[in-house]
């Protein structure tokens, strides 16, 4: 083959299988042809949602539950209903009765519809307000998790409090066309250095028969730390506090799935300025630290439970007409000075080397019309004069919106 060069027209030799270029175009093919396929077929779920700021990673039921043989679920052990008449029946007549049984227990499982779902608003705080008893709720919340794929670690009906797994936000790892194929592929490849948990507050309302569902977020980050020589490194989790435009998200969300209109989502439950953040305070009565909010004692109750849940404190009870909270918190009042972690490490509530030592708490609000007053007691109800109290309604303070 001739190649004719010349001064305005030159002619390169096309590549072969020998040239490297052709090697990496023909590599490239054969890597990303699998992908690309897995890429067509796959059902995304995400491009569908306009909103992709929160899109986590799908988490598994425990592998317990997936162990029983189909055949021996709980839903088959119903032998208390299969005894007979005493007057016998034929097993026609048992069959169709069985039958019949399972369909209305099937009947049963079906969750009551709750469409009258308002999103509430004051100030810089959203709620819900369902019309429906807390006992309709409570399971209509948890069948929304496992819509979303997330677990739940904590679940307390009696309080009507629960809590999710820390979870990987995946909206959040950089989307380029190399990621998004691998990740169809192997999606634990990429990971981020966040994780968020959500807590949900699950009340009576203020009028008999609505419930009120308070939703509250706390995030972690994961930090490199290198020693002071400089030849070693290793990573830790710290908190990063709460973010409300997930805390609203993930709310909205929970909304739809109760039957909410999209229309509604705006209700205004007050117009109050947001000055509650800024006008709270921290005073000292005789040796007794008081954290005191400008509202009355059932806003003040709204306000100190979001707060104790953004605050990683654990609600074991509470008592709305006393306006008690039964709380645990890690405390460090008998570490030395050398020992005492900084302010990070002080919310580090998860550290499974403080579960043994969590001491209970009471936190108190009480107050009038204009303010109400936040105090700290001890288990026995006592007031709590220690280094802990004071630093539980700092805690609180910073959490309080």
């Amino acid at each position: 083959m001739l190649v004719r060069r010349g001064p305005a027209n030159r002619f390169k030799r096309p590549p072969t299988l020998r040239s490297p270029i052709w090697l990496l175009s023909v590599t490239l093919g054969f890597t990303l042809a699998p992908l690309l396929l897995v890429g067509c077929g796959s059902n995304l779920l995400s491009d569908a949602i306009p909103d992709q700021r929160l899109a986590y990673k799908q988490q598994r039921e425990a592998g317990e539950n997936l162990e029983i043989p189909p055949d021996l679920t709980a839903s088959r052990f119903d032998d208390a209903l299969d005894i007979p008449p005493i007057g016998g029946m034929t097993y026609s007549e048992y069959a169709g009765s069985r039958a019949q049984r399972q369909r209305v227990s099937t009947t049963q499982e079906v969750l009551p519809q709750t469409p009258n779902v308002e999103l509430k608003r004051r100030d810089a705080e959203r709620w819900l307000e369902v019309q429906a008893d807390p006992a309709v709720v409570w399971p209509q919340v948890i069948a929304f998790w496992r819509e979303q794929g997330i677990l739940l670690t904590e679940q307390n009906p009696t309080v009507g409090v629960m809590r999710t797994d820390w979870l990987d936000n995946r909206a959040e790892i950089r989307r380029d066309f190399i990621t998004r194929m691998v990740s169809r592929v192997a999606e634990g490849v990429y990971a981020t250095s966040s994780r968020d948990q959500y807590s949900v507050r699950i009340e009576p309302g203020p009028t008999p028969g609505t419930t009120d569902i308070h939703l509250t977020h706390r995030g972690m980050e994961e930090r490199v730390i290198t020693n002071a020589i400089g030849d070693g490194s290793r990573t830790m989790w710290e908190p990063s506090g709460s973010e409300p435009a997930k805390e609203a998200e993930m709310l909205r969300r929970l909304m739809v799935f109760l039957g909410g209109s999209e229309a509604r989502r705006d209700t205004v439950a007050d117009t109050t300025p947001a000055t509650r953040s800024l006008n709270s305070r921290i005073v000292t009565t005789d040796g007794q630290p008081a954290l005191l909010l400008p509202e009355d004692p059932r806003r003040a109750w709204r306000t100190t439970g979001s707060a104790l849940s953004r605050a990683g404190f654990a609600i074991e009870d509470r008592d709305n007409a006393r306006g008690i909270y039964y709380v645990r918190y890690a405390g460090h009042d008998a570490a030395t000075p050398s020992e005492r972690p900084g302010r990070f490490a002080r919310m580090a509530f998860w550290r499974t080397s403080e579960v043994d030592t969590l001491k209970q708490y009471q936190i108190l609000i009480i107050g009038d019309d204009s303010e109400s007053r936040v105090t700290v007691l001890g288990a026995d109800g006592q007031p709590d004069r220690t280094e802990t109290g004071q630093r539980i309604l700092t805690l609180l303070q910073e959490q309080i919106r």
